[in-house]
């Protein structure tokens, strides 16, 4: 962070898109290159491999940090109701109201109506 910075981000300055599609790939990757580590030193019964966690942590910090990533990643499985975010399309907006904004938009080449939640900090009803 920059000096005199209170550590605060706005969160329409922050692209969750992309940070979400490069943490899973990353994520990914960082599985992948310990299933191939595992393979390559097998561990007998009597050895605890304690190292995992402490590289599965570092790996979910780096990611945070880390923007670029090679885009060669299997996607994850996804519930019904979850959308892949890299299909959607926001266009213009529709509406705006109290919770957030309706915009036009367009999901695997389906025309769709999108609403980004609003998450809060402007109004006196958020304030202590």
């Amino acid at each position: 962070m920059e000096k005199g910075s209170d550590g605060f981000v706005r969160a329409d300055q922050i692209d969750l898109k992309s940070l979400d599609e490069q943490l899973e790939r990353h994520l990914n990757r960082a599985l992948t290159m310990e299933k191939t580590n595992n393979k390559k030193k097998p561990l007998d019964d009597s050895c605890i491999n304690y190292s995992t966690a402490t590289a599965a942590a570092a790996t979910v910090t780096a990611a945070a940090a880390s923007l670029s990533l090679s885009s060669s990643v299997k996607p994850r499985q996804r519930h019904d109701w979850e959308i892949d975010p890299s299909k959607l399309i926001i266009k213009s907006v529709i509406a705006r109201g109290t919770f957030g904004t309706v915009h036009r938009g367009v999901y695997d080449g389906i025309d769709v109506a999108v609403k980004l939640l609003d998450w809060g900090g402007r109004g006196p009803q958020n304030r202590c």
